[in-house]
């Protein structure tokens, strides 16, 4: 429980940070304020995932275990860690909708879009919640921790997009909090049973 706690301070706290690291760059220039809020994206994607897997495992046991079980542990949190970066960098690939949807590679077009792109659309995450239940695949869920994280952060100042059916207005700061948080605390347990084995593995206890 207390992990659970100490992720959710540490993303909370990231996300606080991590907007105020954006307000202090906005007086810089547009392209420095859109790479640091899409490094602030793809950095919350990753601990998100980090915090993830972190917040459900307790501790190691104390006792001496096995050469074998301590290099499989080390590979399985090998894994996680590529699976963070991974959720990172699709979270920060999220951005590439602006300019889709300006048609134009250039910075103020994009900025100035005419309407949301499919990615920014949250029917999108609809959409793979559907597919996730006709067959479950990490892939899946790694995609929706990755969009998700995306437009709550973009929902603080531009709400939820709908499309065509209803946008909703901005994000009260405090509901952002707590949806990340959600996010982050509930989707390892949609994770199919073969990619959630590390509290499985023997060098871990009660999770």
């Amino acid at each position: 429980m207390y992990l659970k706690i100490l992720s959710i301070g540490i993303l909370v706290t990231s996300c606080y940070y991590g907007d105020l690291l954006l307000n202090l760059n906005s007086s810089h220039g547009v392209l420095l304020r859109a790479i640091t809020d899409n490094l602030v994206h793809g950095s919350l994607a990753v601990i998100i995932w980090l915090l993830g897997y972190m917040s459900h495992v307790e501790c190691c046991h104390n006792d001496a275990k096995s050469r074998d079980n301590v290099g499989n542990g080390l590979a399985k949190h090998t894994v996680v860690i590529l699976q963070s970066v991974a959720c990172g960098i699709v979270c920060c690939a999220v951005d590439l909708d602006h300019f889709i949807a300006a048609g134009s590679l250039n910075l103020q077009d994009a900025l100035h879009a005419p309407y949301r792109g499919v990615l920014h659309n949250s029917v999108l995450l609809i959409a793979l919640l559907m597919c996730y239940y006709y067959k479950p695949r990490s892939s899946l869920v790694l995609l929706s921790v990755a969009i998700s994280s995306h437009q709550l952060r973009d929902g603080i100042r531009r709400g939820l997009s709908f499309s065509p059916l209803y946008s909703s207005p901005p994000l009260p700061y405090k509901l952002y909090l707590f949806l990340m948080c959600a996010v982050m605390l509930s989707f390892r347990h949609f994770l199919p049973t073969s990619n959630r084995t590390i509290h499985k593995h023997p060098a871990f206890k009660n999770v």
